[in-house]
């Protein structure tokens, strides 16, 4: 039963992208920043159900804190701060309610927090991925007005909440060992 409704549900979410970036491209166009818009929605909305449905993850070394990421510095040098408060605070926050600090923080709730950031940041990696790849049809096409806001759109829906997870990752695992003893 279980996996008629994961398979259901991969079901209509595929339908559903396929439908709302067909109309969007044929509304707007291959050109619109509507069109960006909603084709990066709806690819990131696609993969976050996928990865739900068949537990998708990339390599685990992915997910260690690199080098240059260990004092947060670069991050907050772009904005990250900025990005952090709003979507904690704002109406974006409903989009991510299993990323939201727990109130206990026992090493196994901060585990499970840190799963759902990978998870989250699994969606929007490949989501990124396949929106370069986008990149690369359109640009092939000469459309340079949509290269730039598909790549505006990346950014904005993927690259930053990627940076997110990353920096905070850098916080909740100080925490976890410091809770682990």
């Amino acid at each position: 039963m279980e996996i008629l409704k994961k398979l259901t549900l991969l079901m209509m979410a595929t339908i559903a992208a396929i439908f709302f970036i067909a109309w969007s491209l044929d509304s707007f166009g291959f050109r619109s920043p509507i069109s960006a818009l909603v084709v990066n929605w709806m690819v990131l909305s696609w993969i976050s159900t996928v990865t739900l449905v068949a537990h998708l993850s990339l390599p685990s070394a992915y997910y260690d804190t690199k080098p240059f990421e260990r004092t947060g510095q670069l991050y907050e040098r772009v904005g990250i701060r900025l990005v952090k408060k709003l979507l904690r605070r704002g109406p974006l926050r409903i989009l991510s309610p299993t990323l939201q600090f727990p109130k206990e923080k026992t090493v196994a709730a901060l585990r499970n927090l840190e799963n759902e950031m990978r998870k989250a940041e699994t969606a929007h990696t490949l989501t990124f991925i396949l929106m370069l790849m986008w990149v690369g049809y359109v640009a092939v096409n000469g459309w340079l007005d949509a290269v730039l806001w598909i790549l505006l759109f990346n950014v904005l829906i993927n690259v930053y909440p990627i940076m997110l997870q990353r920096y905070n990752r850098i916080g909740l695992r100080e925490l976890i060992c410091k809770q682990d003893g």
